[in-house]
């Protein structure tokens, strides 16, 4: 397998006439690229140069082997400048898991505007409160209230702290009169949350000093 390095020199000798000048180029010793050249005839097994003390031209082998190597380099080069002119360019299937509540209030009015700007991207939302459902189905991107139970997974908070308050209405308080204590909403009919087949029945509450009841 020919090196990319000794092409170039080869390259460079054929345009120049010269190793010297070919090694002054790519800031190299003529020792270095004299052994470039001599490498690369190895490995193509032909002569490449005619070498004389007082000249350096082409064989005919080497005649026919220069355009090959200037599109070897050419299309090398077309390769790097492709990626460094799309580094911008976001492409590809993007899938995103999120509550059902942040996906319709938040995410789906920015959804539009990201697919047009990235017009390559796929983007996939999945609406869940399930936690187990980013372990079955792999996503790229999950948000998910609470505290993150698995350290293998990298989590960056949102929010500092997302409050919920307790209301009751008008109705209410009228037919069963106020609530001023936790003990008294203990004795309350209360709201249950079914997902997936499991009922969430604790309503968890935290005081001023961090103290869960």
């Amino acid at each position: 397998m020919v090196r990319l390095e000794d092409v170039r020199i080869f390259v460079r000798a054929a345009a120049l006439g010269s190793f010297s000048q070919a090694a002054r180029e790519a800031d190299i010793l003529p020792a270095q690229a004299s052994a470039a050249i001599q490498r690369l005839e190895r490995d193509l097994d032909t002569r490449l140069f005619v070498r004389s003390t007082r000249s350096l031209r082409l064989s005919a082998q080497g005649e026919k082997y220069l355009p090959f190597a200037q599109e070897m380099l050419s299309v090398v080069r077309a390769g790097y400048d492709s990626l460094k002119n799309n580094d911008d360019i976001l492409e590809g299937k993007l899938k995103i898991s999120l509550p059902s509540d942040i996906g319709r209030n938040i995410l789906l009015p920015l959804i539009s505007d990201f697919c047009q700007k990235h017009t390559k991207v796929s983007v996939k939302l999945l609406f869940s409160d399930e936690v187990s459902n980013i372990y079955r189905d792999p996503v790229d991107i999950a948000v998910r209230y609470g505290l993150l139970q698995n350290s293998s997974y990298v989590a960056q908070p949102l929010v500092v702290n997302n409050r919920r308050c307790l209301v009751a209405s008008p109705d209410y308080i009228a037919r069963k009169g106020p609530l001023e204590t936790l003990t008294q909403l203990a004795e309350r009919e209360c709201l249950l949350y079914l997902l997936d087949g499991q009922t969430h029945d604790v309503w968890p509450f935290e005081d001023e000093n961090g103290k869960k009841r």
